[in-house]
């Protein structure tokens, strides 16, 4: 998730394969990629089954970007980098999600110079 995410902000194009395991985990992480990131005006596509990809193509993005996590800390976690790259910032939604696998995520990139907002 986090590079798919990654990519998508560098502009680097990308075709993942092997990531059906992506689909069985809290949540379709496949699924999720594709809509949290058209928020951000990246159009990913599912080419085949276990595989991600993006083309470059590009949306506009037609409102303030609120990143949902689907009860998965893993979304958070990949998403939260985003912030500096996107200069109208983001919202995570459901935060608290990062405490499953690392309860003091958010402590730490203050520490890092993000700025997070409660």
């Amino acid at each position: 998730q986090t590079f798919a995410v990654t990519c998508c902000l560098k502009n680097v194009q990308f075709h993942f394969k092997g990531v059906q395991s992506l689909k069985i985990k809290e949540t379709d992480r496949v699924a999720a990629l594709i809509h949290e990131l058209a928020k951000a005006g990246y159009i990913l596509h599912e080419p085949a089954e276990g595989e991600l990809a993006w083309k470059g193509q590009r949306c506009d993005i037609t409102a303030p970007i609120s990143i949902a996590t689907y009860e998965d800390h893993r979304m958070a976690m990949a998403f939260a980098p985003a912030a500096f790259a996107i200069p109208q910032g983001i919202c995570i939604a459901e935060p608290q999600v990062v405490s499953k696998s690392y309860p003091h995520y958010w402590d730490d990139l203050r520490k890092a110079g993000f700025e997070i907002k409660d």
